[in-house]
């Protein structure tokens, strides 16, 4: 007697199982996002600039520039760019205060990438603060290394959950 061939056992369907996988992949996200979304927060209340102080060439005080925060800048004259940085900053502590809670889809990390992204070239260009061009005050450095994490965690995690997804369209 011959005897039947075994069928292989099969819990869960595969696009379940990515299913699981993504969302467990997106959990271990999930931990950095939320203290990046409340260290992004406070920081917008730091200076991120330092004061700029002008002497002429016989030493005499000529002109201060003070900045303040970025709330500060966007309430003054001239503060475009300001403005633009604390919607950038609005968005990007939305979406990684989203991520921390859900987020399945590689959209969510994108926005978190693409405004992290802007807010660090802002950080770097100091577009709006006049010449001389300002340091970054301890804030600024703070907030632009901040920016650069949430960068590299949200293109981390949007190329990942590409990844899953296209297995799951193969499947």
């Amino acid at each position: 007697m011959s005897t039947p061939e075994q069928q292989p056992h099969v819990l869960v369907e595969w696009s379940q199982y990515l299913a699981v996988v993504r969302g467990s992949v997106s959990d271990r996200y999930a931990r950095f996002y939320a203290p990046l979304a409340i260290g992004s927060a406070a920081l917008a209340f730091l200076p991120l600039f330092d004061d700029v102080v002008v002497h002429d060439g016989e030493g005499k005080l000529e002109y201060t520039t003070r900045y303040g925060t970025v709330f500060d800048m966007a309430g003054r004259h001239g503060g475009g760019p300001a403005v633009i940085g604390v919607l950038l900053l609005g968005a990007l502590v939305a979406a990684l205060t989203y991520a921390a809670f859900r987020a399945r889809t590689a959209v969510v990390p994108g926005v978190i990438a693409a405004c992290a992204g802007l807010i660090a070239l802002m950080l770097v260009t100091k577009p709006g603060t006049g010449t001389p061009t300002p340091h970054l005050s301890d804030g600024g450095v703070a907030g632009l290394v901040l920016a650069l994490c949430a960068l590299a965690l949200g293109v981390v995690h949007a190329v990942q959950l590409s990844m899953l997804k296209s297995r799951l369209d193969q499947a």
